[in-house]
């Protein structure tokens, strides 16, 4: 895991809570474990998301409510299955951006390319493919991670705000909204309807967040 140590102002601290958030949100979003699972029967995981929210420089709306699970694993496995990875055709609630966006493989290339430009790559069968969520939310981390360590180094930020901002735009608050409309059809379990609330919500409040400090530094040059 990347850390920074010695946070000692309020903009570093406020980085540091939104790379770690985007981080816990792609860990909801991937195959869930038995780990995973008992980090949300015992609450764990809702605190760390409500104690990352607490940093964060906007307020965030969506409540962390319903990020737990109770009963057994193999139930809640399978109802990860169900939604997102029907073993036949197309899964009712997929997680690739490529199949709401429309033009997969276009999707696909245009994803590639923004991870390439950072020095990212996506091994060929190693991982999710560049359209999946947890892809997305991980170069999210990667990319505010990367602010964090130009603010704590006394380096430039803005780089990386803008590269923020435009994957922002151009990916995730294109199609988060549809796939949590869709998500809403299924009756899925209370996580998973939680999670992709407060994924929405905060990728929204984040492109605005970006696009404002962005502007704020074009105005004042």
């Amino acid at each position: 895991m990347m850390r920074v140590e010695g946070l000692t102002t309020a903009e570093q601290t406020e980085a540091a809570a939104r790379s770690q958030l985007y981080r816990l949100l792609a860990n909801g979003f991937a195959f869930p474990d038995r780990a995973f699972f008992a980090a949300l029967g015992n609450g764990s995981y809702r605190r760390e998301v409500e104690e990352t929210a607490q940093a964060l420089p906007y307020a965030l709306d969506c409540t962390p409510d319903g990020l737990g699970a109770s009963g057994q694993y193999v139930d809640f496995q399978a109802e990860y299955l169900r939604l997102f990875e029907a073993a036949m055709g197309m899964p009712p609630c997929p997680l690739y951006s490529g199949l709401y966006r429309g033009g997969r493989k276009a999707v696909m290339e245009e994803l590639t390319r923004f991870y390439n430009f950072f020095g990212l790559s996506v091994e060929q069968g190693a991982g999710e493919l560049p359209d999946h969520l947890t892809m997305e939310l991980e170069f999210m981390h990667f990319l505010t991670f990367k602010e964090l360590v130009a603010v704590h180094g006394g380096g430039d930020p803005a780089p990386y705000r803008r590269a923020q901002g435009d994957f922002l735009e151009r990916q995730l608050t294109s199609w988060l909204p549809k796939l949590e409309e869709r998500l809403e059809r299924l009756s899925p379990p209370p996580f998973y309807a939680a999670l992709a609330s407060l994924t929405s919500a905060l990728t929204h409040l984040e492109h605005a967040y970006v696009r404002e400090l962005t502007s704020a530094v074009l105005e004042g040059t």
